[in-house]
């Protein structure tokens, strides 16, 4: 077959699973994109349900990767921890009634996407709610004006973003303490 001929039969299984797990391609990062291929480069033509599968135990493991890197960020920034039965309402739930692929639900907000950046972002904001639930404590904070800082995406990096300033706020630094902006 030639390159040509795998890269049509690429596309139209990517399309195919994206049908499957109810997303367009044109609304997805390029981190998504690029597990796709992967994917199809190691496994070829699978069935939608065992690419469902995939793309929920790929959420799944990046949520789990994504609280112990705020975890960390919490530990580090304030001293306090994030763990125990007042943690509770992390959950990884899979029913087909909501769809064809599993959700991580953090306190008020849930993900159910193969992607770093929005995955590190939904678990930043529910842990930034268990901190003032629990602790009664603002976190993360700018350190040049004292405001609680908000989730916030600059070319596909979740971010920690002030609001004061004159240009309407500014970026503080990146959820992830691995990557320099």
């Amino acid at each position: 077959m030639g390159r040509l001929a795998r890269v049509s039969n690429f596309l139209d299984w990517r399309d195919r699973m994206l049908r499957a797990v109810w997303r367009q391609d044109d609304s997805l990062p390029e981190q998504v994109l690029a597990w796709m291929s992967e994917v199809y480069e190691e496994s070829g033509e699978i069935s939608g349900e065992e690419f469902c599968d995939l793309w929920t135990t790929r959420t799944f493991s990046l949520a789990r990767s994504a609280f112990e890197v705020i975890r960390e960020s919490v530990l580090d920034d304030t001293g306090k921890r994030i763990v125990g039965e007042e943690f509770s309402y992390v959950n990884y739930f899979r029913d087909p009634e909501f769809g064809p692929v599993g959700v991580v639900r953090f306190k008020s907000a849930e993900v159910s996407t193969p992607d770093w950046t929005e995955v590190l972002g939904v678990v930043a904001e529910g842990v930034q709610e268990f901190v003032m639930d629990y602790y009664g404590t603002v976190w993360p904070v700018c350190d040049r004006h004292s405001f609680g800082l908000h989730v916030d995406y600059l070319h596909e990096t979740a971010v920690w973003k002030c609001h004061a300033g004159p240009a309407g706020g500014h970026v503080v630094r990146a959820l992830d303490p691995s990557i320099r902006l």
